[in-house]
């Protein structure tokens, strides 16, 4: 299993909270990304561990690829499902 290294709790926010927080530079957009990345590694560490050739470092790069295409497309979202469900599809 591929370990998340920030143990703390992930807060919960709304869809409009967490658009929030990423669209504006600061300590809030840092936590809301902390939380963001802890969750899509956490995803994708499950996804992946029957797949022994892919590395923590490989689910790192996929994860900080989608964190950037997450940022990049904060503007599609819709609201159609949970922000965290449209960000794992990213």
């Amino acid at each position: 299993m591929y370990e998340v290294l920030d143990e703390r709790p992930m807060k919960e926010r709304t869809n409009q909270q967490w658009l929030a927080a990423l669209r504006e530079p600061g300590a809030e957009q840092e936590l809301a990304l902390a939380d963001l990345r802890a969750f899509l590694v956490r995803g994708l560490g499950y996804a992946m561990a029957d797949r022994p050739q892919v590395s923590e470092a490989d689910i790192e790069g996929f994860v900080q690829d989608a964190l950037l295409k997450i940022l990049d497309n904060l503007a599609s979202f819709r609201g159609d499902s949970r922000f965290t469900t449209w960000a794992q599809k990213i």
